[in-house]
């Protein structure tokens, strides 16, 4: 591929990276390149370099990618290699520091999301595409990632005896699971829990159904009785329905050192996915769930004191309260918008048909989630003094606006163009997606 094409497939390949890690870890991604590796780096003549000795070579020059990435202190995720124009390349992306306890937790949904990615990009570099790009992509590896990993619980369960029974591969499981967390049953929400294992006998059962064959099978046509079964399950307890993915065999627990995957129902359309005791995959309203882990305080105050320095040693220690206020937002677990502004009272009249303006009235913990419950931002000044709530924020738009984020956000980064200035002092923007993950801007 040529230089120019070159540089069109990864602008395209950035907005696709940087939308998948916004869905999942907020803004960490920052680059993606190739790195590629001739004949000549081996020794060898290029007409005696073909694709089977490629896989030789190809070990050679992943730990010289390695090393080059560690030299420099970046963080990356390496691809696979592959051979085009007879050359061994590697896709490589560069993020900022991740969570490395959130990563180690949700490991291997993670290296089945980066395969499927760059099995996309290889495919479309190796054809020569590079005008690729649609809002839709990072949705569908994010969502063929989820369902590679559910899939792989029911391949799992069908395995008895080290005898692969794969014809009978639930291939439905992640909508089944998806859809009853949406049941209702009597107004309740879906809660309980249910287990997968590869042997009925792997049960201690508190109702085994004597002819289980006629209580169907685990499949989207059956979700009204799933969900009434869920009633007789206990989480705390450790009570569920039994199942390998097809059958539904009774109510009750797995035998200690059985195998067994779970998922575990909880209100408001959540659900979460465990192999034994660790859990895989979380998910709420049909999107990955990984809620970020609330900043440090420390880590807070330095951003904070960039903002607004001349509050970095003031005896109020008004930034200490602006962390107590956001840390009882996340806590909350709903979506909302916190605006920091100096002239705060001025502004807010800006906005009279659009918001609910109030007697100023200082802001803390315990009052800030009584003014998140109503749609719109909450907005404060520098003192955490608050003259406003329930905003629908205007704002300038710069064409950098994102598809995969929805309108809090966008809505937010808008406002922020059109109000900040070129020292990024004065203003903090902070934003709570409903899956508990969180922006600031100016970013941290």
């Amino acid at each position: 591929m040529d230089v120019a094409n070159s540089t069109i497939f990864f602008a395209q390949a950035e907005k696709i990276c940087r939308e998948v890690f916004e869905r999942l870890s907020g803004n960490l991604f920052e680059s993606i390149e190739i790195k590629q590796f001739e004949s000549s780096y081996f020794g060898v003549d290029e007409a005696d370099f073909t694709k089977e000795q490629s896989a030789f070579f190809s070990i050679i020059a992943r730990d010289s990618v390695a090393e080059e990435m560690q030299a420099q202190n970046r963080n990356v995720v390496i691809s696979n290699s592959f051979f085009d124009e007879n050359k061994i390349n590697f896709f490589v992306i560069t993020y900022k520091n991740r969570d490395e306890k959130k990563y180690l937790k949700y490991q291997k949904f993670f290296e089945s999301l980066f395969s499927i990615l760059f099995d996309f990009l290889k495919e479309k570099w190796c054809e020569g595409t590079v005008y690729f790009y649609n809002g839709s992509i990072s949705t569908i590896i994010v969502r063929r990632a989820v369902d590679d990993l559910v899939t792989e619980i029911s391949k799992r369960c069908c395995k008895y005896n080290d005898v692969s029974l794969y014809e009978n591969i639930n291939l439905s499981l992640l909508n089944v699971i998806s859809d009853l967390s949406y049941q209702t049953y009597e107004k309740g929400e879906t809660q309980g829990m249910i287990y997968f294992t590869n042997d009925k006998s792997n049960a201690d059962y508190l109702f085994e159904f004597q002819n289980y064959e006629d209580y169907g099978f685990f499949l989207q046509d059956n979700l009204k009785l799933l969900r009434k079964l869920l009633e007789l399950t206990d989480v705390k307890s450790g009570i569920g329905i039994i199942s390998d993915t097809n059958r539904i065999y009774g109510i009750g627990s797995v035998k200690s050192g059985c195998f067994c995957h779970s998922v575990i129902f909880e209100d408001d359309h959540k659900w979460t996915l465990f192999d034994e005791e660790n859990e895989l995959l979380a998910m709420k309203n049909s999107s990955p769930v990984f809620v970020s882990n609330l900043m440090t305080k420390r880590d807070f105050v330095n951003y904070a004191s960039r903002i607004f320095p001349e509050k970095a040693d003031s005896e109020k220690d008004e930034i200490s309260t602006m962390y107590n206020i956001i840390k009882a937002l996340i806590k909350q677990k709903k979506g909302t918008i916190l605006v920091i502004m100096k002239d705060a009272e001025k502004h807010i009249h800006k906005y009279q048909d659009l918001s609910m303006i109030i007697k100023p009235v200082p802001l803390d913990e315990r009052n800030v989630e009584k003014l998140s419950s109503i749609d719109g931002a909450i907005i404060m000044d520098e003192n955490c003094v608050c003259y406003g709530f329930g905003v629908v924020l205007d704002g300038l738009d710069t064409g950098t606006g994102n598809r995969a984020r929805g309108s809090r956000y966008n809505s937010s980064e808008r406002f922020f163009n059109l109000y900040k200035n070129e020292e990024n002092t004065g203003l903090i923007v902070f934003i709570l997606s409903d899956d508990g993950n969180y922006n600031f801007f100016p970013e941290m």
